[in-house]
């Protein structure tokens, strides 16, 4: 039997009784754009035009077999409908974030079928936000680790520091900052920091769903 699934405060086997039969992710499609050459051959491809590529939603489609029609029908009314945070038991260290759309229903004896997908971002993200801390008497480099989601630290100074990020530098007070220009791509990421203090970095990895 598989496990089941949380849809944010909701667990689906305790709240409901809930078999869940599957739980199938579709990964997202890439948005892709290219333009026709006229006259001649192939075409331009300018999916990374942006800078990286980018991503349609991705889905998850549920069956759940319930045993109550009592169940069934205030599991509806509680999540159809309802963006939340989702999570698969069989996967408890990650989270998606979709919409909830219940799409079909049947009965087959005394048992209850409902069919539901979700509409989720096309990243699953990791439930533990990953911390960096350094401290800072002298200039170094920091290598930062990331998924395939960018992601925008929070980062937190303490004193005077410097950093320094793909070609730009920028001089921090003791606060705390985001800075688009500060953003870790997929793989390696490396950080030059200089000055007289502390920096933490607090950032969400995420997977492609």
């Amino acid at each position: 039997m598989m496990n089941g699934a949380i849809f944010g405060d909701k667990r689906t086997k305790e709240d409901y009784g809930a078999v869940m039969n599957y739980a199938r992710v579709t990964p997202p499609s890439v948005k892709e754009n290219y333009v026709d050459i006229a006259g001649g051959n192939s075409s331009i491809d300018l999916t990374e035009a942006v800078g990286s590529v980018v991503f349609e939603d991705g889905k998850i489609s549920f069956k759940f077999t319930l045993f109550r029609v009592e169940d069934k029908e205030r599991m509806k009314n509680d999540l159809h409908g309802k963006k939340l945070k989702i999570v698969l038991e069989r996967e408890p260290h990650f989270y998606y974030e979709g919409r909830l759309s219940f799409i079909s229903e049947s009965q087959v004896g005394n048992l209850y079928e409902l069919c539901m997908d979700a509409r989720v971002s096309p990243y699953k993200m990791e439930n533990q936000v990953t911390i960096h801390e350094e401290e800072v008497k002298a200039a170094k480099e920091i290598i930062i680790f990331n998924e395939r989601m960018p992601a925008m630290p929070t980062i937190t100074a303490r004193g005077n520091i410097t950093i320094s990020f793909e070609g730009i530098s920028i001089s921090l007070k003791t606060g705390i900052y985001e800075i688009p220009e500060i953003t870790f791509r997929d793989g390696i990421n490396r950080l030059k920091v200089s000055g007289k203090g502390s920096i933490r970095l607090e950032y969400r990895k995420g997977r492609l769903a």
